[in-house]
């Protein structure tokens, strides 16, 4: 599927009154992508635009907003804001759906895509009809105290915990029973523990075989979400340093399912897919 009218060659100084925009997932993670290439940004702030876009009563809805932007040390500059305005450095599901956009729009691509992110710059290649795999770098463990997560849960039912960095901070807990685990309430709560002062991810997982995991996120910025591609890799950094995963497994998230690998270079790779659902125009501009 390619967008109408998306030529490269268009003047980022047109004077349209509307804001022409994309709607993507990648297993149930949705995004609204603008491209800054093709048209500016309204004059007000990227923070509050993000927030009137992905309202899912009064805008278009989403998690987060991916902005296109050039690069002079690759393809392409992601940008990602999740959906109360706040910036983050990298999201799994956002750049396949990024690169999903891409294709779609400029393909003579070749098959590899470098993207700039605020986490450095990730590639991302085709797979197989809608999946795309992801060079997602290496993990990075956290300083953790004992009670940063067990505050809200009391730590019943808690197997193991670990925190690291994978292109975003994580606090993974795998639990006994993922389905009763109370990750509305305690998600918040973790979010803002003082031992994350940039606020962090909670991922909580259950394993079911060493290459099968089970899991829910609670997202810094965006809450519970269906699916997020740095918490499945978190997950299985923390599943292997449990015994609990082996090194390739499937991750299996409310919104679908990412096969993640940590490979013996130590990066890790994430697989998924990411669907271009439709275009539109946002007329309601400040």
């Amino acid at each position: 599927m390619v967008p109408q009218d998306a030529n490269p060659s268009r003047s980022r100084t047109s004077k349209s009154s509307s804001l022409r925009f994309f709607k993507l997932q990648g297993a149930g993670n949705d995004f609204v992508l603008l491209d800054t290439m093709q048209q500016p940004l309204p004059t007000e702030d990227t923070a509050t635009l993000a927030r009137r876009l992905c309202d899912r009563r009064f805008g278009v809805g989403a998690d987060g907003l991916l902005l296109v932007e050039p690069s002079s040390v690759a393809d392409y500059r992601m940008r990602i804001l999740n959906a109360d305005g706040s910036e983050a450095p990298m999201c799994g599901n956002g750049i396949r759906c990024f690169a999903r956009y891409l294709w779609a729009c400029y393909p003579a691509h070749s098959d590899c895509l470098a993207i700039e992110t605020g986490a450095g710059i990730r590639r991302v290649y085709r797979a197989e009809g809608e999946l795309l795999t992801v060079e997602m770098g290496s993990p990075h463990p956290l300083p953790l105290s004992p009670t940063a997560w067990a505050r809200g849960s009391g730590g019943e039912g808690i197997l193991h915990a670990l925190a690291v960095e994978t292109g975003a901070p994580h606090l993974v807990l795998f639990v006994e029973n993922l389905a009763e685990f109370p990750l509305e309430t305690v998600g918040p709560d973790l979010e803002h523990h003082p031992d994350f002062p940039d606020r962090v991810n909670v991922s909580v997982a259950q394993g079911e075989r060493p290459d099968f995991a089970r899991a829910r996120v609670w997202e810094r910025g965006a809450g519970a979400t269906l699916a997020c591609g740095t918490g499945a890799c978190a997950i299985l950094v923390a599943g292997v340093r449990a015994g609990m995963l082996e090194r390739q497994a499937t991750v299996q998230m409310p919104g679908g399912a990412l096969q993640v690998e940590w490979r013996e270079d130590d990066t890790l790779w994430l697989t998924g897919d990411a669907v271009l659902v439709f275009e539109g125009v946002w007329r309601d501009r400040l």
